[in-house]
């Protein structure tokens, strides 16, 4: 039998996403305070980053000058793989796959338990790109301008404009984001306005359907 034959006896699968600096680990951590069980995919890579044989390949790939006390320094990284087509593409395809198998690992953790938890949310920032929406019940896209993005980002980063700029416009639009995800937060405001949005959502959950979503491990 397939796994969706028992479609109810799994957690309704919540996918949070959004550009940079749009506020979504903000919302990631509003579920987390308010009873939701949460995960986060950036997490999750820092972790694989830990893993000897990811720690070997990159050293071969880029050299000793990305480790670090025998770790990966991910500053260093981030500067060798940002702006380096090449260099990400191999950083992605050594990730990716294993990010989401440890993700489908968390998924398939919760699926018979008898006191499973309603809800897994996942914090995922290239859920789109990577087309991963397909293996989630609901996506969130949270959604600010992009004037707000560079002031959070530059502040976050202590970044000039221009390289504010520069990263976000290297990421999938915002537009493109908004008209892909099920449900859109707009986050240009307070956190009491974001809050609110965020409250409703969690009103209305019982309106979502579970979807026939596609195991983390086929998406190529």
């Amino acid at each position: 039998m397939k796994p969706d034959d028992f479609i109810h006896h799994r957690p309704f699968l919540i996918a949070v996403t959004g550009g940079i600096c749009s506020g979504k680990s903000t919302v990631s951590k509003w579920f987390d305070k308010n009873g939701f069980v949460v995960f986060s995919a950036d997490k999750i890579a820092h972790f694989i980053l830990d893993y000897p044989n990811v720690i070997a390949k990159l050293r071969d790939k880029f050299g000793d000058e990305i480790i670090r006390n025998k770790k990966v320094n991910r500053k260093k990284l981030g500067e060798i793989v940002f702006g380096n087509p090449e260099n990400l593409k191999f950083l992605n395809g050594l990730l990716h796959p294993k990010i989401r198998a440890e993700m489908q690992k968390i998924i398939d953790f919760y699926y018979f338990k008898s006191d499973r938890p309603e809800y897994l949310v996942f914090e995922i920032p290239l859920l789109f790109e990577n087309g991963l929406e397909k293996s989630f019940d609901l996506s969130i896209n949270v959604y600010a301008d992009k004037n707000k993005q560079i002031q959070r980002l530059r502040k976050r980063d202590h970044l000039s404009a221009t390289e504010a700029e520069k990263r976000i416009s290297a990421q999938m639009s915002s537009e493109t984001k908004m008209k892909k995800a099920d449900v859109n937060i707009v986050n240009n405001g307070t956190r009491k306005n974001l809050y609110s949005q965020l409250e409703k959502i969690v009103a209305s959950l019982a309106d979502y359907n579970y979807k026939k979503v596609v195991h983390l491990t086929h998406i190529n």
